[in-house]
């Protein structure tokens, strides 16, 4: 498993105890549609539209480099931790609309579960449910195991010192993913 987006975004909605079971479900309904398509063949259907793809990476990229410099941002200043009134106040609707982000324009997430999924399934005709179900099996477990384990270390995680440690370095990846992104499309 790689620590992409999508996972720095469950791990602070787990620190946070903002919403962090919504996200995590919200994140296992993407990867079973994404998964689904990948196996039905959507990476064939990507293929035949290179316009339809430039447009999904930029548009994952510019994501990216927002979500990317608000937590570098956010890491770099001494700013003080949200506080219970600023965590309340970011409504289900908000984190409903973030996680579909993370996981629907994430690039690792769309790479993942296209290409690789997609390909991995094609070693097994004619048992492409059980392949299936063991991916979806895997998508439930970690994101259900990655959100109770940050929620049992919410209070570490959330000291300032660790809060901006996790701010910087998820803010220097997506901002690293948002520019290879864009100069992959060069």
């Amino acid at each position: 498993m790689a620590l992409g987006p999508q996972n720095v975004f469950l791990i602070r909605q787990g620190a946070l105890r903002r919403h962090a079971a919504l996200s995590a479900f919200v994140c296992f309904c993407c990867d079973i549609i994404l998964v689904c398509a990948s196996i039905a063949g959507l990476s064939h259907l990507l293929g035949m539209h290179p316009t339809l793809q430039t447009w999904i990476t930029w548009f994952g990229a510019l994501f990216l480099l927002y979500y990317g410099s608000s937590a570098l941002k956010n890491g770099l200043t001494a700013k003080p931790l949200p506080s219970e009134e600023e965590v309340e106040a970011t409504s289900r609707l908000q984190i409903l609309l973030l996680a579909l982000g993370f996981s629907l324009l994430n690039p690792h997430a769309i790479i993942d579960s296209l290409v690789i999924i997609g390909g991995g399934s094609a070693q097994f005709p004619g048992h492409e449910y059980a392949f299936l179900s063991g991916v979806l099996t895997s998508s439930l477990v970690w994101f259900t195991s990655l959100t109770l384990t940050t929620k049992y270390f919410a209070k570490t995680l959330s000291r300032a010192k660790v809060w901006r440690s996790i701010e910087t370095a998820s803010g220097l990846l997506m901002l690293y993913l948002s520019f290879k992104l864009a100069i992959g499309r060069f």
